[in-house]
């Protein structure tokens, strides 16, 4: 698998770096790994003008990477390590110069205070800052670098490749990664100032002890005040003399040289057994033309003299102990000089521990022994102790007959102890509400972790909530954190808590209470509606997972409702927002939705008052109406001429006619009135009569002159004689005068018929 910086770029990265990752061979050149770390002197430049490809144990970036997902850490390239102390408390500046500027460099910084050094790969808290920007050329820190870790990136985004000068504390350790991501043996320069932390060891190098080495007296182990340079001692021992010279020094080793740079002390070899006496011994330029020399390339000054006495052989000091403080089933005792291994009693008779509570010790045996000798011890238990408390293990001679003996035989002191603590551990624990809801869900942790000896308010807590999408806020150091999702999940949320004594508990707990957001959505019967109409509200929301148990209508009017369904009358004719909103039984609320539905008022119609009109007239209808934009429609449209016009023409009605109104708003609003026309027919006169009393024409009826209601009828003779007249409601002429009967004759007539229709004149025959 191509494994870079940050995996899910690999492909983009792998372009980038113009070469590819398979085939690097693991780091073994001394600086590159934690363990073999290059001392720094904080005055001094490091030039590294070549830099050995390989690859090493991949990095956890907070921010960066997914905690406990080994996907997503990123690939040590090319490390060189640095390590140095803190002596003044302060920020840390520095800077990484590529001897090419078309290349990239990475780093990251660890405080290893307490810790291994190579506990840098299991242990992220550890890590202080660091920058693994893709962008080439100088990377470092400085008082105006970026606040957070830059992730992996494209070179040509151009992200920031200083981080903010951390505050570094005094008397602690720390490591440095120098990663370069270009695959080239080309180096860099290394530098630190512009900071206030003082890292640079200003004690003068001196000798500071020799003890003996080894039982026959041919060996001595010079103790340095400090660590020094390891390339500074000369091999041959001629850095120092003896005197008196009852013998010759012929090698000095220094410690840990063989996998690292620097040494605290030295194993002189001498020409012969050194007999019980009082000795100096005086440093000198050797043969490398220096004496042993510091970091900074200060050297112990030239004759320089430390006393020192052989012995006889001394018991070995039972004085130190390694032990897991927060729980542990054995403990491992550390001694200042070698031991023979076939002094320790198998059944750890040789110890017994008192305390707050009884232990029981079971076993002891040598750990690692070479030559039948070693340095430690370790002492198990009948049971892991974990409840906190205070005790000590105290030497004492064991079932074989002695104490643990030393190199030269010599027992150690019965009744010596060292005590030892085992220290409260938390307990992680946390909590979160039973119902959270999207979107922006933010979930608010109820930290309920604890500690027995009552120092819960020094713990430390880390957590990891799950969800990668959130970047570098998917961790929190807050004791009570709020985190937001945006999806349900479920989230397994990781909490580590640790003490202040370092002991550490972690606990995951399952989160799934968090709910989608109800999507509302709601029907309107009308979206246009006449005034006083009653409109019908209709909610449709989706609850999701849940039941709808709350609706909050706001109808635009400042009334309310709370129901599901509403039915409701405006009382002003407007356009309304209506909105609603809705909670489901998760207490899940929904985003607000709104709609509108306008009022209108209804129009007022009046089809003017009824008209009397002659046949073949025309009038017009005097209608009226009130409102906005109407629409007119009369029925029947017979003899109108257009019945879409508030007033129409009627043109030659025929018969008599009820027409209706109808009005039109907006919002289909219909207002209607009805207006009646009585058509006065022309008169049908006949020329013609027969008053025989034959039941057949026996009147001269006029047609229609009944509808004339002030009508007026004469006749006459041919000599002008006025023989019939009929005024107002019309009556047939039975063809007499003054009840006589009127001879056969033609008969002149003049009928009025009023009502506007002009006099008619004729002639009618009466026939016998």
């Amino acid at each position: 698998m191509l494994r870079t910086k940050l995996p899910i770029f690999s492909i983009l990265l792998f372009l980038v770096s113009g070469s590819e990752l398979f085939g690097q061979s693991a780091c073994t050149t001394l600086g590159q790994n934690p363990s073999t770390a290059f001392p720094v002197c904080g005055t001094a430049v490091f030039q590294q003008d070549s830099v050995p490809i390989c690859s090493s144990v991949d990095l956890y970036v907070p921010g960066c990477s997914i905690y406990g997902d080994t996907l997503t850490q990123y690939q040590n390239k090319n490390p060189f390590w640095y390590k140095f102390t803190c002596f003044e408390s302060g920020t840390l500046s520095f800077v990484i110069i590529p001897n090419e500027p078309d290349e990239d460099y990475d780093w990251q910084l660890y405080d290893i205070t307490g810790h291994n050094p190579d506990d840098v790969y299991t242990d992220t808290t550890t890590i202080v800052t660091g920058n693994w920007a893709g962008t080439f050329d100088s990377t470092g820190a400085n008082a105006t670098g970026v606040n957070y870790i830059q992730c992996a990136s494209d070179p040509s985004a151009g992200a920031p490749t200083f981080a903010l000068s951390p505050n570094l504390v005094q008397g602690h350790n720390y490591l440095l990664l120098v990663s370069h991501f270009s695959d080239t043996q080309r180096g860099y320069s290394l530098s630190f100032g512009g900071g206030t932390a003082v890292i640079t060891d200003t004690l003068p190098p001196h000798m500071n002890a020799v003890t003996r080495a080894t039982c026959d007296g041919t060996k001595m182990l010079l103790k340095l005040n400090k660590r020094m340079r390891c390339n500074s001692l000369a091999p041959n021992g001629s850095d120092f003399v003896l005197n008196p010279p009852i013998a010759t020094i012929l090698s000095a080793t220094g410690f840990g040289c063989t996998n690292g740079f620097d040494m605290d002390s030295v194993l002189l070899t001498f020409s012969a057994p050194l007999p019980v006496g009082n000795y100096d011994l005086i440093a000198r330029n050797g043969s490398d033309a220096n004496t042993v020399v510091d970091l900074c390339g200060n050297g112990i000054p030239v004759g320089e003299t430390i006393p020192f006495q052989v012995l006889n052989p001394l018991p070995v000091p039972f004085d130190s102990l390694n032990n897991n403080k927060c729980s542990t089933d054995s403990l491992v005792l550390v001694f200042s000089d070698l031991i023979k291994c076939s002094s320790v009693a198998p059944d750890g008779s040789d110890f017994y521990v008192t305390g707050t509570y009884p232990v029981a010790i079971v076993n002891a045996e040598p750990v690692i022994c070479s030559s039948g000798l070693s340095r430690q011890i370790i002492v198990r238990f009948n049971t892991t102790l974990i409840q906190p408390g205070n005790f000590q293990i105290i030497l004492r001679v064991g079932s074989d007959g002695n104490t643990i003996l030393s190199e030269c035989d010599t027992p150690s002191v019965a009744g010596s102890a060292i005590p030892f603590r085992i220290l409260a551990k938390p307990v992680a624990d946390f909590g979160f509400p039973p119902s959270v809801c999207l979107p922006n869900a933010a979930v608010t942790f109820a930290n309920r972790s604890d500690i027995s000896d009552g120092t819960g308010n020094t713990l430390q807590y880390l957590w990891n909530f799950d969800d990668p999408a959130s970047g570098r806020f998917n961790f929190s150091a807050q004791k009570t954190p709020t985190h937001v999702y945006n999806n349900t999940g479920p989230f397994n949320v990781r909490l580590r808590v640790t003490s202040s004594g370092g002991c550490v508990d972690s606990t995951t707990i399952l989160l799934n209470t968090i709910h989608p957001q109800p999507i509302v959505n709601f029907g309107i019967s009308k979206d246009e509606i006449c005034l006083g109409d009653a409109v019908f509200l209709t909610d449709s929301t989706n609850s999701l997972d849940g039941i709808t148990t709350e609706w909050y209508w706001d109808l635009g009017d400042g009334s309310t409702r709370d129901t599901r369904n509403v039915l409701y009358i405006y009382a002003a004719d407007q356009s309304y927002d209506i909105s609603l909103y809705t909670v489901n039984s998760h207490g899940c609320k929904s985003e607000l939705l709104k709609k509108t539905v306008t009022v209108y008022p209804y129009p007022t119609a009046d089809a003017g008052p009824d008209r009397v009109m002659l046949e073949g007239a025309v009038t017009t209808i005097q209608a009226a109406a009130t409102g906005l934009n109407l629409q007119y429609a009369w029925t029947p449209w017979d003899y109108l001429y257009d019945a879409s016009l508030l007033k129409p023409k009627v043109i030659n009605p025929k018969f008599d006619i009820l027409y209706t109104l109808t009005v039109t708003g907006p919002g289909r609003c219909i207002a209607t009135d009805e207006m009646f026309i009585d058509v006065l027919k022309i008169p049908l006169i006949p020329n013609t009569f027969s008053p025989n009393s034959d039941g057949i024409n026996d009147l001269w009826k006029i047609q229609y002159l009944d509808e004339y209601k002030n009508s007026l009828v004469q006749v006459f003779t041919r000599a002008g004689q006025k023989v019939f007249e009929c005024r107002g409601s019309y009556k047939a002429w039975d063809g007499s005068y003054k009840g006589k009967e009127l001879p056969m004759d033609t008969y002149y007539y003049i009928i009025e018929p009023g009502n506007g229709r002009d006099p008619v004149t004729g002639y009618v025959t009466l026939i016998k």
